[in-house]
Parts: C-alpha cells; structure tokens; sequence
C-alpha cells in the first residue's frame, strides 16, 4: 500500500478515505466521469480531513498551496492575453 495510502487511513478519516478510493477505483473500472461520480465522497472526505486538521494538516496545506498556484497561473495566463490582445489593437490602429 503507498505511503500516502497509509497516512490517510491513519487517521480520523479512514472510512471516508476508502469510500473515496473505492468511488476512485469504480468510476475508472466503468469509465465515468471520477469528478461527477465521487463529488459527494469527495467532499465528504475533504470536511472530514479538516475537522481533523491536526492530524491532516500537511495535505490540507499542501493542497492549498497547489490550489494557490493554480489561481496564480491562470491570472498569469489571462494578463498575457490581456496583453497579447491589447498588442493586436495597437497593431491595427496604427496599420489603419
């Protein structure tokens, strides 16, 4: 079993985490959409991970710093569109 497999289990939330690998393992097995078929294991694991912060906390905060940088990326992404587009305008204007 992995590690982190055995860290989640070790915890309050071992009932919460198998059902959410087996929903995982099911909707892979079947082909469904793993978002959709297990948001409510999901969510039920990720409220269960923060009542028991103390012992979660090191995925809790690396999740969030996952989820940080994401956000960061994307606002990346949207100013250089932002600026791409803005160069494009300035093309135009000064072609016409």
């Amino acid at each position: 079993m992995c590690g982190f497999c055995l860290f989640m289990r070790g915890g309050g939330c071992k009932e919460n985490f198998v059902n959410w690998e087996n929903c995982i393992k099911d909707a892979e097995e079947n082909n469904e959409d793993i978002v959709e078929k297990c948001f409510q294991a999901t969510s039920a694991l990720k409220i269960c991970m923060e009542a028991h912060a103390d012992y979660y906390d090191p995925i809790l905060r690396a999740e969030k710093r996952a989820e940080e940088a994401v956000a960061k990326e994307l606002e990346e992404e949207k100013q250089k569109e932002k600026e791409k587009e803005n160069s494009e305008d300035l093309e135009k204007k000064t072609e016409g």
